[in-house]
């Protein structure tokens, strides 16, 4: 049985179903891939037959018009790609303790032009007050808030207007682990503030990549991920950040050494799954062999410390 294929008005080519969900997957929702699957026009069998002879006998003259088509279409690309400077950020928690210096790191950055911050009305710091102190700062970065009410106000109902646009949105939010309380006894409570978070990106910013930090890492970041693959989203723009652990790793061998390290740190972001590779920067591997199995589970100990 031959394969129904059926033309795309947007660049006028044929495709079968699988090729056409492929190529738009990551960029709408399925229901919306779908949608726009049944107002393409169907290629009949003789059309299709009579299209391939045709391009067939034109090939050897189409090959410097497909050229210049396709230099022209990347060109029309590069166009519509947002220029380097104009990056919309939210920062879903910016006024917390993590919150509040990632968001003068973006306010401060030349890649960001517009910041928006989020956060609860019990906020020691309350939001606006944050976004108008960085809105002070010189530069180019417009800074504005959104307050959201505990146990009233849903992301998804009142923060529209802060994640429409956002290219990158960086969630610092949840409840911090108490001394000796294990990552896990977090999950329940920080996996709903992450989700509620997420699906309001879903809506408003799917085009967005989202920077979790979130604990527990390790469980959260896989939960939103089948979240996101729900809304018929790229789960690949859903990433946590652990970049405390390469900070820590790179101050150990500092204090060993006494010289400038970038350990590189794989794994997760909780217990023994920390993994920093001191053998793979040069300050690091002239550190004693002997010492290295007590310095990988130090970053797991002085999490306990001061996270």
């Amino acid at each position: 049985m031959p394969v129904e294929r059926r033309v795309d008005p947007t660049d006028g080519s044929s495709y079968t179903w699988e090729e056409f969900s492929d190529f738009y997957t990551g960029q709408y929702k399925k229901k919306e891939i779908a949608a726009y699957w049944e107002t393409c026009t169907v290629l009949k069998k003789g059309k299709a037959a009579a299209k391939a002879k045709a391009k067939s006998k034109a090939k050897a003259k189409a090959a410097p018009k497909a050229k210049a088509k396709a230099k022209a279409k990347a060109k029309a690309k590069a166009k519509t790609r947002k220029p380097p400077g104009a990056f919309k950020v939210c920062v879903c928690g910016g006024a917390g303790g993590i919150g509040q210096p990632l968001c003068l790191l973006m306010a401060e950055s030349p890649l960001v032009s517009e910041l928006a911050i989020i956060d609860l009305n019990v906020a020691a710091v309350p939001a606006p007050g944050v976004a108008a102190d960085l809105s002070h700062l010189e530069g180019k970065c417009k800074v504005s808030s959104c307050v959201l009410t505990l146990n009233e106000d849903k992301a998804i109902d009142k923060a529209g207007a802060a994640l429409t646009g956002c290219d990158l949105v960086l969630i610092p939010a949840g409840v911090p682990r108490k001394p000796g309380q294990d990552r896990k006894d977090l999950l329940n409570i920080n996996a709903n503030i992450a989700k509620g978070t997420v699906e309001a990106v879903a809506k408003f910013a799917p085009n967005a990549v989202v920077g979790l930090i979130v604990n527990p890492v390790n469980s959260v970041v896989p939960a939103m991920c089948e979240l996101w693959k729900k809304q018929g989203l790229d789960p690949k723009k859903i990433v946590g950040i652990s970049t405390l652990d390469v900070v820590r790793a790179n101050k150990f061998v500092y204090e060993i050494t006494g010289k400038q390290a970038e350990i590189p740190v794989i794994g997760g972001h909780a217990g023994k799954t920390i993994l920093p590779l001191f053998s793979q920067d040069l300050a690091g591997r002239s550190i004693d062999a002997a010492k290295i199995p007590d310095l990988d589970v130090r970053p797991n100990g002085y999490q306990h410390q001061h996270q």
